[in-house]
């Protein structure tokens, strides 16, 4: 743990208000990187993880008592994670899921899924397939496909192709429908 942390939590813990005002910049500075990593991890939404910090940085504001001992960062983020961020992120789970509720009854009648033909293709095939579908394709039509596979931008797909912006865009948006239609023309057949 740096020194800076360490004066920080010090500080905060301090009976003095000006005292914990003045560490509590330090400490948001040295932690808050940390802390939201830590927070991604189980929202996966940085709105979200902001705002948990947020109101994570208040609670320890109003009562830092339990950061008195920390000795290293490790402690520290379980600390906070036990003490502070917990209850938080227990909140936005609720919140975020509130609509997913099933009862018990509801999990044991659940049934998977039917799979489709695409589903239980292999790899192998899937390319097969694909390259049977490329193939029906017009000459133009397969090159802006192949060339957008490779992960060229639509502009640099125009230079090579010597035509406009537009027209490539068009162009790419109805050979992917055309290609929609001859993979579920295959799934039918089979």
């Amino acid at each position: 743990m740096n020194r800076r942390l360490r004066n920080a939590l010090k500080g905060l813990s301090a009976p003095d208000v000006d005292r914990r005002r003045r560490a509590m910049e330090p400490f948001v500075r040295e932690t808050f990187q940390v802390f939201i990593r830590y927070l991604y991890r189980y929202l996966g939404n940085e709105v979200e993880c902001e705002d948990v910090l947020e109101d994570v940085y208040a609670d320890i504001w109003e009562n830092p008592d339990h950061l008195r001992d920390v000795e290293s960062e490790r402690q520290l983020l379980r600390t906070v994670y036990l003490y502070y961020m917990r209850k938080r992120l227990r909140e936005v789970y609720r919140r975020m899921n509130r609509h997913l509720y099933l009862s018990q009854n509801d999990l044991t009648n659940l049934t998977a899924p039917e799979l489709g033909v695409l589903d239980t293709m292999s790899q192998s095939e899937l390319k097969q397939a694909l390259g049977r579908a490329l193939g029906r394709l017009k000459a133009r039509e397969r090159r802006t496909i192949e060339l957008w596979l490779q992960g060229m931008s639509v502009r640099a797909i125009a230079n090579e192709l010597k035509t406009t912006v537009g027209a490539v865009k068009m162009l790419k948006f109805r050979t992917i429908l055309k290609l929609k239609e001859m993979m579920s023309e295959y799934c039918h057949e089979e």
